[in-house]
């Protein structure tokens, strides 16, 4: 499995509830990971308070200047930080926390091979190059192996069709050469839905493709789509 890195504002993606790691690698005495997660995010300071972290059932009140990598959480993806331990103690409410400042920017690591978003694109597919009439289709879902596409064509598992999907300005795949991996069903109008592989990808496009899904996944975020 690969993983994807990308550079994305904290504001974005840090939220109360998140799972964290804390990877402390200074003073060598604390050395080791423990288990925290995101209490409240302070966006005006850039303070990241910790529920205060614990070390097989036991809270560990890390001191201040103890030097870690923050690591959260969230579904399919880890956003990461190096920071400095400002202060543990007790919160306003009274919860035991820790302190950290943290970036306006995190790495964010796709854990899975590849991120797939539901998203309704038109399309057209012929079955060679050669083919002179494009056939329509539009997607169920998108990822930068693949789609979930349906259509009025019968198409059989193991063929090759050429995909022309326009994406954005300045990614588009053209006459694409894409694999049925799967049959899916047909839709209660009576089209069939089949599971696409992008066949191919030269790196450069693959990285494009996967940045295009992420940034399709955080406009849908802001929208309350998903």
């Amino acid at each position: 499995m690969q993983f994807y890195v990308e550079t994305v504002e904290a504001r974005d993606v840090l939220k109360p509830g998140q799972n964290v790691v804390i990877d402390v690698f200074y003073p060598e005495e604390l050395e080791g990971e423990y288990k925290s997660s995101v209490h409240d995010v302070d966006f005006e300071r850039y303070i990241l308070a910790l529920s205060m972290p614990s070390f097989k059932g036991r809270l560990v009140p890390l001191p201040r200047g103890t030097r870690c990598t923050v690591k959260v959480i969230d579904k399919s993806a880890l956003y990461t930080f190096r920071t400095v331990v400002l202060e543990s103690g007790r919160g306003a409410d009274g919860f035991p926390i820790t302190k950290v400042p943290f970036p306006e920017n995190l790495q964010r690591i796709q854990r899975r091979r590849y991120k797939r978003l539901e998203l309704v694109l038109d399309g057209t597919f012929r079955f060679s190059v050669e083919d002179p009439t494009p056939k329509r289709f539009v997607t169920k879902d998108f990822s930068a192996g693949g789609m979930l596409m349906v259509t009025s064509e019968a198409l059989m598992v193991g063929q090759v069709i050429f995909v022309d999907l326009f994406l954005e300005e300045g990614l588009r795949l053209e006459n694409h050469p894409t694999r049925v991996v799967r049959e899916a069903g047909v839709t209660p109008e009576g089209l069939r839905m089949y599971g696409m592989e992008f066949l191919n990808v030269p790196p450069n496009l693959e990285k494009k493709l996967v940045t295009y899904v992420f940034k399709k996944e955080l406009e849908m975020k802001k929208k309350g789509g998903i």
